[in-house]
């Protein structure tokens, strides 16, 4: 087994590069299973042992954070975050209400042996099989090489990315600019249409503002796919 990453399209403002790293959804170990691979590791402690030794553990930590102690394990730190804000020194501080944005969470913090142990031993996996179940979205920007860069009513946007065709035929496909609210416009008009990039005309008649933009297409599948990017930003 190993880590999976992806590597997705970077839609914060101001960002520097264009794709961020993120880990990939990764197998779920349930507590039961936990002890019973431990249980058949090389030792002599029965499951039993483990699932009291397990409680204990459990217990004792609950009853020394609770007490506002730290506690240091062979793997890391527990410890207790305090956070929130007050607009005088002399106001209460109130984590069990919810109105107060006062907070208490439970921090782990791990040894750093511990930690250079589990990267030691870390093998890692690109898993890009997300992006070859639907069309993948790497890029927008405006479609004219002229002007200021901002995407217009009216003009060009284009799309780069990958398994983008589509039918320009079938409304249900295309470019779609979608508000707050849900309401989709399609794009009408499509200069371009290559699996690697699309160029399509902004709706002249969509308002300034912020939209998703989605592509679908059913040109590589039996059934309607889509790849979506928020954020994007339509001038006037």
């Amino acid at each position: 087994m190993a880590f999976r990453i992806s590597v997705l399209p970077n839609h914060l403002p101001g960002h520097q590069n264009p794709f961020v790293v993120r880990a990939s959804k990764v197998e779920f170990i349930e507590y039961d299973r936990f002890v019973d691979l431990m249980a058949q590791g090389r030792t002599t402690v029965t499951r039993i042992d483990i699932l009291g030794v397990m409680e204990l553990l459990s217990a004792e930590l609950r009853r020394l954070l609770a007490d506002g102690k730290s506690v240091k394990t062979p793997m890391g730190t527990f410890s207790l975050l305090a956070s929130g804000s007050m607009s005088s020194v002399d106001d209460a501080f109130l984590p069990r209400d919810a109105a107060s944005g006062h907070g208490v969470r439970v921090h782990f913090r791990p040894t750093q042996s511990f930690e250079q142990a589990v990267l030691a031993d870390l093998s890692i996996l690109r898993d890009d099989r997300n992006e070859e179940a639907r069309p993948s979205i790497r890029a927008v920007a405006a479609g004219e090489e002229e002007g200021d860069g901002n995407i217009r009513s009216g003009r060009v946007v284009q799309v780069k990315g990958r398994k983008l065709a589509f039918d320009p035929k079938d409304p249900a496909q295309g470019l779609f600019f979608i508000d707050a609210e849900g309401r989709e416009q399609r794009s009408p008009f499509y200069p371009l249409i290559l699996p690697s990039s699309v160029l399509g005309s902004v709706p002249s008649e969509l308002p300034a503002g912020v939209y998703a933009l989605a592509i679908r297409s059913t040109l590589s599948w039996k059934d309607l796919r889509e790849d979506r990017v928020e954020g994007i930003v339509i001038s006037v």
